[in-house]
């Protein structure tokens, strides 16, 4: 197995069992809010249930451990340091909470050797008796440890799914919302817990009882102490020594990378950068200061940064596991490669096959630069009488109603694995390809024309309240043969799809001005979708260049479309 996919896999793994654990952890915290008690009893009811389990408990501290190892790894073999800002706040932030992080762990790994039962009564009495800045100071440390902590969680989670899961991104809503909440409600948990403390000790003052926080600590044995007592100390006199010779050493790295064992990359227009050996072509590019397409961040969890090899493919290194599975899946040509998982060995020539600021364009059917023939489904969306309703309105109106219509479309079409191939004025060229299986993509084209017809109703009940306008509009729907590929000039090149069957979906869209309806298709697409035909009217039409008459159908109401 490859091993930079193993090390990668072994992140994700471990830090997703090891996100799993923060949010039962930080949700505890949040019981606080509550009660002291009752967070105990969520802690030894439930919380325990799952994490005090041998099984749970063992991988918990594994994770930890390789999690640790690896992140430490990914900084001391970096090439260099031009990473987006992202990225360094995915390195810092545990960076800079393990020094609290640590302390926290070894002292409550130590108690549990002692059989202590690390109560939250136990640890806030613990807490409160710290006194003036040293109080403030930890309830600080232990804010910015779980706003850290989670943070670097939450990148790396988001980045994961982002661009894996589609039930991720068709609610992002729901985990935008655990995202905020966890942590707040864990931060306001802790400063909770801290005033219930406080408050029970200054009652317990009164009665006479100035003992009161010191006697939870009779649950501590005395031998422990010996090994607590030395927690604080050699994390804070060895830590910072570890990140400083981490550091150097990560320098030192990047520097011998930068002036041994060099090889050429070479780019479209002449220009040729030396790189190290074993950093990626994406690294490189980066490194030479040219803009490369990478919507995941070279995680290699999108097809945006791939490349045509034009020369040095014979000695560059065969694609690993994740990078065979992308080709395989996607239909590759055998030259082009994903940027960031090809580590050239030898001198390379190589063409971005994605223009830097075309970060939108979807890439679930890539082909070469001479283009692929292939059956493709191709919708056309267009507004009825737009021309005359922009003639009545402001500039900046009219931009701001076409900029929603566009939101509305292009949030569908793409929820539905379809992808935005231009904006032609008011109208829209979509092209669904995101399945293998022809007949999902007809059935998806079909969704989404029924999801904009909601879409745009909602939206015209908004424009009727703002602008005394209502939005009329026509889709028309075609699958057939197309030549899709890269096309355009310079930074202007994309990947689209041009032939008579794409024609005919644009005459298709044009003929619901005829029937007055909102959705013309072809039969191929209905019986593809495997939809009713009755609930359409059809008729037979003269295509120009076809011999054969089309049979289409058309649909009033195309929010009305049954499945």
């Amino acid at each position: 197995m490859d091993l930079n996919l193993l090390i990668r896999q072994l992140r994700i793994y471990t830090g997703i069992f090891l996100f799993a654990y923060s949010i039962t952890h930080l949700l505890n915290h949040s019981i606080n809010i509550i009660s002291i008690e009752a967070a105990d009893f969520v802690r030894e009811n439930y919380f325990h249930l799952i994490w005090k389990n041998p099984v749970f408990y063992f991988l918990l501290y594994a994770s930890f451990i390789i999690h640790i190892i690896l992140g430490f790894y990914s900084i001391l073999t970096r090439k260099s340091f031009k990473i987006k800002t992202r990225e360094w706040l995915q390195i810092l932030f545990p960076v800079l909470a393990l020094l609290v992080l640590l302390q926290h762990i070894a002292g409550g790994f130590i108690m549990t050797q002692f059989e202590v039962d690390i109560k939250y009564s136990l640890l806030f009495a613990i807490l409160s008796t710290y006194q003036g800045a040293e109080y403030y100071m930890s309830a600080i440390f232990f804010t910015l440890l779980i706003i850290f902590i989670w943070s670097h969680g939450v990148i790396g989670i988001h980045g994961l799914l982002k661009f894996n899961s589609k039930f991720y991104q068709k609610n992002m809503f729901p985990f935008m919302f655990i995202y905020w909440f966890v942590p707040i409600a864990a931060v306001i948990g802790f400063i909770s817990a801290l005033r219930e403390t406080s408050v029970l000790s200054t009652i317990e003052n009164l009665k006479g009882n100035e003992n009161y926080l010191m006697s939870f600590f009779a649950a501590i044995p005395q031998e422990a102490f010996a090994y607590l007592g030395q927690v604080e100390p050699l994390v804070m006199n060895y830590y910072p020594l570890f990140v400083l010779g981490v550091l150097i050493f990560a320098i030192l790295n990047v520097l011998r990378s930068k002036y041994f064992g060099r090889v050429t990359i070479s780019y479209p227009g002449g220009a040729e950068f030396n790189v190290p050996r074993g950093t990626t072509l994406l690294e490189a590019s980066r490194l030479a200061g040219i803009s490369h397409a990478s919507v995941c961040g070279g995680k290699g969890r999108c097809t945006t940064c791939r490349v045509k090899v034009v020369s040095g493919l014979s000695s560059a290194p065969s694609p690993n596991v994740h990078e065979s599975n992308v080709i395989s899946k996607l239909g590759l040509d055998e030259d082009v490669r994903l940027a960031c998982q090809l580590r050239p060995n030898q001198n390379i020539s190589i063409i971005p096959l994605l223009s830097p600021e075309t970060t939108k364009v979807k890439t679930r059917s890539p082909v070469g630069l001479s283009g692929k023939e292939k059956e493709t489904v191709v919708v056309f969306i267009d507004l009825r009488d737009f021309t005359k309703l922009s003639e009545t309105k402001l500039p900046y109106d009219v931009v701001y109603i076409l900029n929603k219509y566009y939101t509305v479309c292009g949030e569908i079409i793409e929820r539905y694995n379809g992808r935005l191939d231009k904006f032609i004025g008011d109208g829209i060229m979509a092209i669904f390809d995101g399945s293998k299986e022809l007949n999902v993509n007809c059935k998806n084209s079909l969704k989404a024309a029924h999801e904009i017809s909601y879409g745009i109703k909602n939206l015209n009940k908004q424009m009727k309240s703002d602008f005394s306008e209502e939005l009329r509009f026509g889709i028309g729907i075609h699958v057939g043969n197309t030549i899709v590929g890269m096309m355009g000039y310079g930074d202007a090149v994309t990947e689209t799809a041009v032939g008579d069957n794409v024609n005919i979906a644009s005459r298709l869209e044009e003929l619901n001005k005829k029937y007055g309806s909102e959705l013309v298709v072809s039969k191929d697409i209905l019986e593809g979708a495997k939809i009713d035909l009755k609930q359409f009217e059809s008729e037979k039409i003269k295509i120009r260049g076809r011999n054969n008459e089309l049979e289409i159908f058309n649909l009033k109401d195309a929010n009305s479309l049954k499945f």
